[in-house]
């Protein structure tokens, strides 16, 4: 329940980033940055139901590509699962090294479906929100943790 809040609450900012929060004109994904910080640290499944409602969300708010939203992010999702699975580990640079692979992913997936004219523009734009995505995420990624963890605290003292 709280991660498809924390996607609502950054589907609300994604709109209301101001000019400046980009890097080479590629702004965050934070609906992407949600989606990857709570799929790393969950299964696989989780990671794509979760992605399935990132990309209806997104491509509602966009008013385009419904469906390459949905695809892309719940295949983002099912992959960030399995980083879990497979290579996670409590050293920090993970969560921001996938988010910048799982971006690239993301929108390699979703150029496929939407080609663009301007292949060298639409590259410099997917760099710059994968450093961009990169921080955000390390930044979420830790937030979401400590609160996970302060959840478990108190419900350990609440058996005591």
């Amino acid at each position: 329940m709280w991660a498809i809040i924390t996607l609502v609450v950054a589907a609300g900012l994604q709109g209301n980033l101001p000019k400046f929060v980009s890097i080479w004109e590629g702004k965050p994904d934070l609906i992407l940055v949600v989606l990857v910080s709570y799929a790393l640290a969950a299964e696989p499944a989780f990671g794509a139901g979760l992605g399935f409602i990132a990309g209806l969300l997104h491509g509602s708010l966009v008013g385009l590509s419904l469906g390459s939203f949905i695809i892309t992010r719940t295949i983002t999702g099912f992959l960030a699962g399995l980083v879990n699975t497979r290579l996670f580990s409590e050293n920090p640079i993970v969560p921001a090294l996938s988010a910048v692979w799982l971006t690239v992913v993301c929108e390699l997936l979703f150029l496929i479906g939407n080609p663009r004219p301007d292949l060298l523009m639409a590259g410099r734009k997917v760099a710059g929100e994968c450093i961009c995505n990169a921080i955000f995420t390390l930044i979420a990624y830790f937030a979401i943790r400590h609160l996970d963890t302060h959840r478990k605290i108190k419900l350990a003292n609440a058996r005591l």
